[in-house]
């Protein structure tokens, strides 16, 4: 299951990282397969409405976090946290990054 999460996120993160004004805040080497995304320009909570409109379950907000997403300069409107699971398909990642195509166009 860890190699499946880690292959997925990596496809991810190499998407992500080919999209403009995306700041990933998730970048310890050791951590979960889950990452907290902001847009220069865009709000998380707009993201977060957009994909759900495509089927695409990512929240936004601080999670209870409120002091890290402090430390972050996040907020009280956080950003939008995705999160990959043992169910998780190469399909429902090539959505995810579909969906955060398009709501950057």
């Amino acid at each position: 299951m860890e190699r499946h999460e880690a292959s997925l996120l990596a496809l991810l993160e190499a998407a992500i990282a080919q999209l403009p004004a995306v700041t990933v805040h998730s970048r310890a080497a050791v951590r979960t397969s889950t990452l907290l995304l902001t847009f220069d320009g865009h709000d998380a909570a707009a993201a977060s409405q957009f994909l759900a409109e495509r089927d695409i379950l990512v929240p936004a907000s601080n999670f209870y976090a409120i002091e890290a997403v402090g430390v972050l300069g996040l907020g009280a409107a956080g950003g939008l946290r995705v999160g990959l699971a043992p169910y998780t398909n190469l399909d429902d990642v090539q959505r995810l990054i579909e969906g955060l195509t398009a709501f950057l166009a």
